[in-house]
């Protein structure tokens, strides 16, 4: 039997209109969203009887093993800026993940609250991309010369404002 959490996060996916798979025998959701920069895949998890939602957005670049460090660095210092969520790198596999968690206290499940967890994701993640790929392409030999405090600086890698 599903849980409210589940169930609640399901239903802000139908009213959103976005397109999901279930996760057969867990309380898991995956999903993938066109972004402005890139495809981002989501996995969303619930632990209900926690009352927990935890939304993982991932990049589909795999950091080279050479460009750890540095790309360590863009995301701490990324996730020094960040409100909400942080940015994690699997260091064995070179996958960088934006994760945003939160918990619902007393069984009180706002579907606009998941719905917008779910937009943090994938707009943080699409932020990041551009400047993730700036790292990836520097050559091995002129990583120490790139300056990450100057590359979060480039106003040309940062998506459009929605307008509304």
């Amino acid at each position: 039997m599903s849980s409210a959490l589940y169930s609640a996060t399901l239903a802000a996916f139908k009213a959103q209109g976005w397109a999901y798979q279930p996760v057969a025998g867990m309380e898991v959701i995956e999903a993938s969203f066109e972004a402005h920069h890139a495809k981002v895949p989501l996995h969303v998890q619930i632990h209900g009887e926690a009352g927990i939602a935890s939304i993982v957005a991932r990049t589909t670049l795999t950091v080279p093993t050479t460009h750890r460090l540095v790309v360590s660095e863009l995301l701490m210092r990324t996730n020094k800026e960040l409100n909400i969520g942080n940015f994690e790198l699997d260091w064995d596999d070179g996958i960088v993940m934006f994760r945003v968690t939160n918990i619902f206290p007393g069984g009180h499940y706002d579907q606009r609250l998941i719905a917008g967890l779910v937009h943090t994701a994938i707009g943080e993640t699409d932020r990041l991309t551009p400047f993730l790929g700036e790292v990836c392409r520097t050559p091995k030999g002129e990583l120490l010369l790139l300056r990450i405090p100057d590359l979060m600086k480039r106003q040309d890698l940062l998506p459009p404002p929605i307008e509304t």
